[in-house]
């Protein structure tokens, strides 16, 4: 925006106006008023350009976005399918014939090294597993940015694609404060806790990764969610889980566990009655670590109760 001084029509005097580019308007700092709509100061003229009716109906400024969750992130161009010039006739059988074999070198050219291969089946199991989790696209990124990472350092060597792709998007979950647990995403992946682990571990160390621990209130929402329990119960035990984490219990538990104890407790002093068996299959834990969290929480802050 450009200031400059102009005599206000309302104000009657020299006011302090403001120009505004993308709108083209003139308005008086004093009163507001719109002086003058200059519509040459705006910029009309369309940004997507059209050559024919599906192009008109059809109106894509640009491409796909750059995205690393694709080998070549998204930049490289595609030979159609259809056999067809640029008029719409079809093509006779030498010229069909020779696009054909340009689309499958095209497609060699694209994975031509054994990294672009590597991306590519990684990438491709990292889109299922993103439906499977149900996770939002920045996880996506982060977890893409970090297999890359990885790569590059030459961790994948001597370890299956899936398990470094879970261990990278278990990081991401935990940078983005997204609750998955390590059990979780291993049954998805279809591979073991153990091996899940010890990779998880190895991207840690190599990486200097400084991963932040999981909220136990973003537990509580989805262990309630799981177990369809009412907004006023998983409210109550929000606040419980706040007083919780003051006073220094949470530390060094873990969160699914504490999060389905405090749960718990709020459904016995609340209207809704859930067995220790439902929470705790809900929750991922044991009933003996349900029942040692609820245990050590009605010792140590009796007053919540």
């Amino acid at each position: 925006m450009l200031a400059n001084e102009l005599v206000c029509k309302t104000c009657y005097k020299f006011a302090d106006v403001i120009t505004d580019a993308e709108s083209g308007e003139t308005i008086c700092t004093n009163c507001g008023m719109v002086m003058s709509n200059d519509k040459s100061l705006q910029h009309t003229t369309p940004e997507w350009r059209a050559f024919d009716a599906n192009q008109m109906r059809d109106r894509s400024r640009v491409g796909m976005p750059m995205t690393l969750t694709r080998h070549d992130k998204g930049l490289s161009t595609v030979i159609g399918r259809p056999d067809k010039d640029a008029s719409g006739q079809g093509l006779d059988s030498s010229t069909r014939s020779m696009m054909q074999r340009l689309r499958m070198w095209d497609y060699r050219i694209q994975v031509s090294t054994p990294t672009d291969r590597n991306l590519k089946n990684a990438f491709q199991k990292l889109d299922r597993l993103k439906g499977k989790l149900g996770l939002p696209d920045n996880v996506i990124e982060k977890a893409a940015y970090i297999y890359r990472k990885v790569q590059q350092q030459g961790m994948v060597k001597g370890r299956t694609i899936a398990a470094t792709l879970a261990a990278s998007i278990y990081v991401a979950s935990r940078e983005a404060g997204v609750p998955r647990t390590l059990t979780e995403i291993a049954s998805l992946s279809n591979i073991s806790h153990k091996e899940l682990s010890r990779v998880y571990r190895l991207i840690v160390l190599n990486l200097d990764l400084k991963v932040p621990m999981v909220d136990p209130v973003k537990c509580i929402a989805k262990i309630a969610n799981k177990m369809e329990i009412s907004e006023k119960i998983k409210r109550h035990a929000m606040s419980y889980m706040h007083n919780v984490i003051t006073s220094g219990i949470a530390a060094g538990k873990d969160p699914m566990g504490l999060a389905g104890a405090v749960l718990y407790l709020s459904c016995m002093q609340g209207d809704e009655h859930r067995t220790q068996l439902d929470v705790a299959a809900a929750s991922g834990v044991t009933e003996v670590t349900l029942r040692n969290r609820c245990k050590e929480l009605n010792t140590k802050i009796p007053q919540l109760n």
